[in-house]
């Protein structure tokens, strides 16, 4: 599988305090059959650790990686939080792409309505391709609006364990729905240290309900895309 969702690198925002916590998080995710692994830290108000710092400690990290022979290839990217100054962000280009694609993943804000089509729209017609992050979050996003987002260049990407995991079930009503409509394109894990990697049950729910074409397409090949550009 390609993880495209991951806040493993150390020290850099809410998803790993250590060393040792970040390497515990990569080993598990060649345990759940991840190959291919982009690390995106978020790039928010509460972190704001430079693209350039955050390109060096990457480069660090993966050397120390394949150091321990974890057998996963890893790339850098970021989750972009879309505030109201994402255009000036994406105007000086001050933040990092998935795999030094066009495709960025973002993300908005869960508790208050975002005009999410709009700025898909502005994001796409700067040239990128943006990736809504965590999508089933969102319960302010209808079906319409989705297909809407979908229209307009945006791809969708749900979270594993929202899928699987027992103490979401809202989430996981919302993402049968997108499956249905097959308006996902990508799922990840978006693991953190202390939060489940569901990556392997979740695959396994796609192809047993939803068949092996739907669950290659955003487990495997959309995110192939990406690692080729």
């Amino acid at each position: 599988m390609i993880d495209i969702h991951a806040h493993i690198l150390p020290c850099i925002d809410d998803g790993s305090t250590s060393q040792d916590q970040s390497f515990g998080l990569l080993s598990e995710c060649a345990k759940q059959g991840i190959s291919d692994l982009i690390l995106t830290p978020h790039r928010r108000n509460d972190y704001k650790v430079s693209a350039l710092d955050t390109q060096t400690q990457f480069e660090k990290f993966d050397i120390q990686a394949k150091e321990k022979d974890i057998p996963i290839n890893l790339y850098l990217g970021q989750e972009v939080f879309i505030d109201k100054d994402y255009k000036d962000l994406f105007k000086s280009g001050e933040f990092l792409t998935l795999a030094n694609s066009k495709y960025v993943l973002i993300e908005f804000s869960v508790s208050e309505q975002d005009d999410v089509s709009e700025a898909v729209y502005e994001i796409a017609r700067m040239g990128y391709i943006p990736i809504i992050a965590h999508c089933e979050r969102y319960s302010y996003l209808t079906i319409s609006d989705i297909f809407e987002i979908k229209d307009l260049g945006g791809l969708i990407q749900v979270n594993a364990d929202s899928i699987v995991g027992k103490y979401k079930r809202l989430f996981k009503k919302r993402i049968k729905e997108l499956l249905k409509n097959d308006l996902v394109d990508f799922v990840a894990s978006d693991v953190h240290f202390g939060r489940n990697n569901c990556m392997q049950k979740a695959r396994e729910y796609v192809s047993k309900k939803y068949g092996e074409e739907i669950m290659n397409k955003v487990f495997i090949e959309n995110a192939k895309k990406i690692l080729k550009g």
